[in-house]
């Protein structure tokens, strides 16, 4: 999955359909699942929610390293907007002024996308379907918390609020690199912060979201264990 991801172009997509999967299943093929910021308490039970590297940086579910070693091979876990969407998704792209901007992309992966599916992309109307709306409308909202969730970690990176770790698994005696830098908040930093930033913050409901990111670091071990 995620291989042959396109612009969602009208003309191109008139004649081409695509199926329902279940959103589990298109978890199992993504280790790393972008959330959305209202979506951080809700996936902080199953998964360990981290901050991933980069200018960017945003709230990633860390979900599992393989199909069978996955979260999503459990009842009842939390099922991210992105996963949610498949086969559409956000995009940036750069035109030729190298000027960044988003557009709906799909992931034209013929298992699940081609003439021979059962839902139009488009209707006979030549406009966007209500089913491919829905999940394109969702994507659309994800987008934006996810915009949302970058100004939050710029604010904890002014503040010198994260601290970078790995996760390393010991196999047969041999220490392996299952994730490479990503950042946590650093909790005993947060709670020296000047009494009114930690108030504004309260108020925009973001000391929440640090709780849930900071307990579900103890979930990587759940993670990691999901196969048993």
């Amino acid at each position: 999955m995620y291989k042959n991801i396109e612009v969602l172009d009208k003309e191109k997509f008139k004649d081409i359909k695509f199926s329902e999967v279940e959103a589990k299943e298109v978890g199992k093929n993504i280790g790393l699942i972008p959330l959305g910021f209202t979506e951080i308490w809700n996936a902080s039970h199953d998964c360990a929610v981290i901050i991933s590297a980069g200018e960017n940086a945003e709230f990633l579910a860390f979900c599992g390293v393989t199909n069978e070693v996955t979260i999503f091979n459990k009842e009842n876990v939390y099922l991210p907007a992105f996963i949610r969407t498949y086969p559409f998704l956000n995009m940036d792209v750069r035109n030729e002024k190298n000027e960044a901007s988003s557009v709906i992309g799909i992931d034209k992966n013929p298992q699940f996308v081609a003439k021979n599916k059962k839902i139009s992309i488009i209707d006979k109307d030549k406009n966007i379907s209500k089913e491919a709306n829905d999940k394109i409308e969702l994507v659309r909202e994800l987008n934006r918390q996810r915009e949302v969730s970058r100004k939050i970690i710029l604010e904890l990176k002014e503040h010198d609020l994260l601290v970078k770790k790995d996760l390393n698994v010991k196999v047969q005696e041999e220490e392996k690199v299952i994730l490479e830098e990503f950042y946590i908040i650093d909790i005993q930093k947060l709670i020296k912060l000047d009494d009114k930033i930690l108030a504004t913050w309260a108020r925009k409901g973001w000391m929440g979201i640090f709780d849930a990111h900071v307990k579900s670091i103890a979930n990587f071990k759940k993670v990691l264990e999901s196969n048993k």
